[in-house]
C-alpha cells in the first residue's frame, strides 16, 4: 500500500515540450526531486526540483539536495487495488499551504505507484510570469500565454525513489523487506 506520509528524493528522467504541443519534446534532463505527501488524509502532495543529477546512475541522492521551485497536487482518486494514488496539480496554491522552494503554477497530474518502490509519472504544463516579494522568488499564473512564450512548457516526467539521509515515510506503511533495509 502506498504511504500516506513520506518525504523522500527521486532520481527523475525530465522532457520539456512545447506548451501548445505537448508531444513536441525540446530538451531532456536527469535531476533530483524531493516528493512529499501529507495532510490528515494523505491528500496533498509536493514535487519539488532539486539539482541536476552529476552521477547518472542515481543510486543515492546527495546528502544536501534542498526544494528549488515546488508542484503542489490535490489527491484526486487513490487505488489501494493498484496501490496507486493520482493527484491533480495546481495554478494556484490553496489558502494556508506553505510550500519548500518556489511555487511553481501548473496544471496537470501526477501519478504515484508503490511496486518494488516509490515511483511518480507527471505529464504537466505551466505557463507564469517570475518576480520578486520580500526578497523572495515568486511565480505567477498566466492563463493564457503567447505562442512560444520562453516561461510556457510542458514537462513529462518520471521518477523512482532513491536513498536519501533526508528520507522519511510514516512507520506502519513501509513493505517488510524496506523496513528491515532502512534499519539494518
Amino acid at each position: 500500500m502506498l504511504p500516506k506520509t513520506f518525504v523522500v528524493a527521486m532520481a527523475a528522467d525530465i522532457a520539456r515540450s512545447d506548451y501548445a504541443k505537448p508531444t513536441l519534446v525540446r530538451s531532456r534532463s536527469r535531476e533530483w526531486l524531493i516528493a512529499c505527501r501529507w495532510g490528515p488524509e494523505g491528500e496533498y502532495l509536493s514535487i519539488a526540483t532539486a539539482g541536476a543529477m552529476l552521477d547518472p546512475r542515481g543510486m543515492a541522492a546527495p546528502d544536501a539536495i534542498a526544494p528549488i521551485h515546488s508542484l503542489f497536487g490535490v489527491l484526486v482518486s487513490e487505488s489501494e487495488t493498484e496501490s496507486a494514488s493520482t493527484f491533480l496539480l495546481v495554478r494556484q496554491l490553496p489558502r494556508l499551504i506553505e510550500l519548500a522552494g518556489t511555487f511553481f503554477p501548473a496544471d496537470g497530474y501526477a501519478l504515484l505507484q508503490q511496486r518494488e518502490t516509490i515511483s511518480l509519472v507527471s505529464k504537466t504544463r505551466y505557463s507564469h510570469s517570475c518576480g520578486w516579494l520580500d526578497g523572495r522568488e515568486i511565480r505567477k499564473d498566466i492563463p493564457d500565454p503567447a505562442p512560444y512564450s520562453a516561461e510556457a512548457m510542458a514537462w513529462h516526467i518520471e521518477a523512482k525513489r532513491c536513498k536519501w539521509i533526508g528520507e522519511f515515510i510514516s512507520g506502519s506503511m513501509l513493505p517488510e523487506r524496506e523496513a528491515i533495509q532502512a534499519t539494518g
